[in-house]
Formats: structure tokens, C-alpha cells, sequence
């Protein structure tokens, strides 16, 4: 393929992967965009469609209709530009940068956000949280690292508008740590201990938990120690509300104006 993928590749990176592939070695190809995902595997990546869409914009590819499949090759009048791209040097991003990988969507779930901010050790996991087309209020997440790129694991959280679902199981555990907390604060272990059937396996719905209520404006960080983060509540609780109303809340509160 020209390039072992030990490491994320840039944009500039993916630009000359994807010209090597239409006229490396001297041969001229025609691909469809689903061959190119297929020839990239587990390390495709949002900046390989990037790479693709700026290679069409600046002409350098060209879309070929056939069988009513687009298929792309380079445009034989930027074919000197495309060889100088390839002969140029690639930038790298390190292993230790966030990766966005490709992974479809869990049926009838939209995306919401990946909980990568604040992430301070090295392979710490990554949850790409969803909620629900018909109920914006249930969650769900997809456990990224490393190892499961290809077939990603979906952690389903059900609905803050059910009583005995597992996100609601947490946020009663919340209110009950810190009703027992001498400070209002409480810790994830809090939390497994007092429910540890809805935390799950390694504490990972416990995890997910707080990072959709983080989001939601239910929990705010008071500090963080080591591999631990205190928590309090912030006197929201929830309600049924639409995604409107939380986009609102996150505006008002990333404003500089509110720090």
C-alpha cells in the first residue's frame, strides 16, 4: 500500500495514499470510493475523506459515472501536480493523538459527541455517545480504542424517561452518594459501589453516565486526581427535554463571557 500504518496519517498523508493508489507503479486506476475504504481497512479515518474531498475540489481527481457508481481517477491534465504530491514528504499525527475512525452509527441512533476531552493517560478508551431519533433522552455508546476499530462494542444506556433503565438506575445513584457525602462530591467508585449491576463491566456504564451527564449539565468536575475525578451535582435534574434546550445550555455555559 506504500505506507505502513503504525501511525494516523494526516490529511497531506491520506493525499498521497490515495494518489498512489490511482497511479502508483506507473498504472493508471479507476476506483470506486468503497474500494478506497476497503484498501485503507481498520485505519480509514474522517481525514481520509477530507484528503479525498480536497483532491476533488482542486481538480487533481475526477469522478467517473458508471453503472450508476462513481468512480474516481486522477484527471490526466493535474497528472504532473498528482506525482509531485506523491514525491512530497508526508505529515504523521503520533499514535498518542485522538482518533476518529470510521464506525457506522447504531441503528436508529444519532451521533452526539466522543467524552475525549480531558483524556491525560496514554490508551485511556474513548465513548462516542448517541442518542435516540425517537427519544432524545435515551443513549447509547460505542467503546473506541485500538483493538476494536472494526467491530466497535455498543453499550446501550436506555432512556432517562424510564425509571428502571440504566441511565436512570446511575443518576438515582448520584443523588443517593451524595446525599451520603459529607461535601456533596462523589468519585465513579461511588457510584459501583452503590449500583453495580448499572455501572457493568469495569465500570463502564458508570463511565458513560457521567459523561452524557456532564454533558447535560447534571454534574459538573470539582477536581481531578490521579486516575480519579470528584464530582458534585449542579441542582439540573432531568426532565424531558429536547436537544434544542441542551445545545441552549451548552452555548450559555461555554461563553466567556460565563467564566
Amino acid at each position: 500500500m506504500g505506507f505502513i500504518f503504525d501511525i494516523l496519517m494526516s490529511i497531506r498523508g491520506w493525499r498521497k495514499w490515495i494518489l498512489e493508489q490511482l497511479i502508483g507503479g506507473g498504472v493508471h486506476n479507476a476506483l470506486l470510493g468503497e474500494q478506497l475504504r476497503q484498501l485503507a481497512g481498520s485505519h480509514y479515518d474522517s481525514n481520509l475523506a477530507s484528503a479525498m474531498t480536497s483532491l476533488i475540489d482542486e481538480g487533481i481527481i475526477m469522478s467517473l459515472e458508471s453503472q450508476r457508481k462513481k468512480k474516481y481517477t486522477v484527471n490526466f491534465d493535474k497528472l504532473e501536480l498528482a506525482e509531485e504530491l506523491i514525491n512530497s514528504p508526508a505529515d504523521i499525527i503520533e499514535k498518542d493523538s485522538i482518533i476518529q475512525p470510521y464506525m457506522p452509527e447504531p441503528e436508529g441512533y444519532i451521533y452526539w459527541f466522543d467524552n475525549t476531552e480531558n483524556r491525560k493517560f496514554k490508551n485511556q478508551s474513548t465513548y462516542r455517545i448517541f442518542f435516540k431519533k425517537t427519544d432524545k433522552m435515551s443513549f447509547a455508546a460505542q467503546l473506541i480504542t485500538e483493538m476494536t476499530v472494526e467491530k466497535p462494542r455498543t453499550i446501550y444506556m436506555g432512556s432517562l424517561n424510564e425509571s428502571n433503565s440504566y441511565i436512570s438506575r446511575l443518576w438515582r445513584a448520584v443523588t443517593l452518594v451524595v446525599g451520603e457525602s459529607k461535601d456533596g462530591t462523589f468519585i465513579l467508585q461511588d457510584l459501583q459501589d452503590k449500583d453495580r449491576v448499572a455501572c457493568g463491566n469495569n465500570r463502564q456504564r458508570g463511565k458513560i453516565s457521567l459523561a452524557i451527564f456532564r454533558k447535560l449539565g447534571y454534574v459538573q468536575v470539582v477536581e481531578t486526581k490521579g486516575n480519579s475525578t470528584r464530582f458534585k451535582i449542579s441542582g439540573r435534574k432531568p426532565f424531558p427535554i429536547t436537544l434544542d434546550e441542551i445545545f441552549k445550555y451548552e452555548a450559555m455555559y461555554s461563553s466567556p463571557h460565563n467564566h
